[in-house]
């Protein structure tokens, strides 16, 4: 009696381990996807037989995946039998999922019957609903999956017995891709040269004022970006955004040029901050927005003088000799 009641006690315990209302799922398992926002048409693209099982998981970190489609492609010799076959989801899978024969369980997210065609879609929601149903071959599910539904399972199982043998060689192609939000993000990476300050900046996206946080979500479509620095060329671009996509944008910020003019007489010892110039009686040059120092050299003879240059400005620094004669 003690023995019966130790394994009445285990059964109940393996029996509590199993979700309430889930079904046992056993199959080979052929592909486990994981659908992420770099993931794209043609990147899940497989065989499976009837009752193979496969398995699909979505990012939970995604900016733009609203749902996804599963792409159901019959051979000839399964199409003969249409309304045969039924397509059968899972959610909130357990164990976790290995390739290969296994079993699982889960509960039944829905069942499709597929239809007597070569091609069969069918759109799953994520977070939000999806357009309703826009051909005779695509259905498009009502009930949303969340975060907690994921990983969910995919299997098809024959509605009827008897079905040949040689049917269990014949495989369905499956695809299984993304459908994104008609958004998408701008990367963007402003470089500042030396002797700007970033505080200064002034970034606005379609004529609207950002903070340069680098990261941007916008609708897809053409955009415009303007940029301004104190100091800096203005910069003005136009990018465009694609659904589920990342666009990079690299700007380098370039320092607007100030130049002075110096007109001096000949033999004139010229110096800037210090710093001797070429002589000349005429000199151009560029040089950094600010404060500076210019010094005249002529024989013993020196003047100086402090003068300020704003960014993209020119200057005109002149020495004048004469000699004045005043009659009394």
């Amino acid at each position: 009696m003690k023995k019966l009641i130790v394994i009445l006690t285990v059964s109940m315990l393996l029996l509590s381990a199993i979700p309430v209302l889930s079904e046992n799922i056993r199959g080979d398992v052929v592909n486990i996807i994981k659908l992420t926002d770099s993931s794209a048409p043609g990147d899940n693209e497989f065989t499976m037989g009837i009752e193979d099982v496969f398995a699909v998981s979505v990012d939970g970190r995604s900016e733009f995946i609203r749902g996804y489609a599963v792409k159901i492609f019959a051979p000839s010799e399964l199409r003969r039998y249409g309304s045969s076959f039924a397509f059968n989801i899972y959610k909130q899978i357990s164990p976790e999922i290995t390739e290969g024969i296994g079993t699982y369980y889960g509960k039944k997210y829905d069942s499709i019957i597929l239809p007597e065609s070569a091609e069969f879609h069918i759109r799953i929601p994520v977070g939000e609903r999806l357009p309703g149903e826009i051909g005779p071959y695509i259905t498009v599910l009502s009930t949303l999956t969340s975060e907690t539904d994921y990983p969910m399972m995919f299997t098809i199982l024959p509605m009827m017995k008897g079905l040949p043998s040689s049917l269990y060689n014949s495989g369905f192609t499956i695809s299984v891709s993304p459908i994104f939000r008609d958004s998408g993000l701008l990367s963007l990476v402003v470089i500042i040269p030396d002797g700007l300050d970033a505080e200064d900046l002034n970034l606005m996206i379609d004529n609207k004022a950002v903070d340069d946080d680098g990261k941007y979500k916008l609708a897809s479509g053409s955009h415009s970006l303007t940029l301004g620095i104190q100091g800096g060329k203005n910069i003005s671009r136009s990018f465009d955004i694609s659904a589920g996509q990342t666009t990079n944008l690299n700007i380098e910020v370039e320092k607007l040029e100030s130049t002075i003019f110096i007109d001096v007489p000949e033999n004139t010892i010229i110096y800037i901050d210090g710093e001797k110039m070429h002589s000349g009686s005429e000199n151009r040059m560029t040089i950094d927005p600010g404060e500076h120092l210019v010094l005249f050299k002529i024989g013993d003879y020196k003047i100086s003088k402090k003068f300020e240059i704003l960014p993209g400005k020119d200057c005109k620094i002149s020495l004048f000799l004469d000699i004045f004669i005043e009659e009394n």
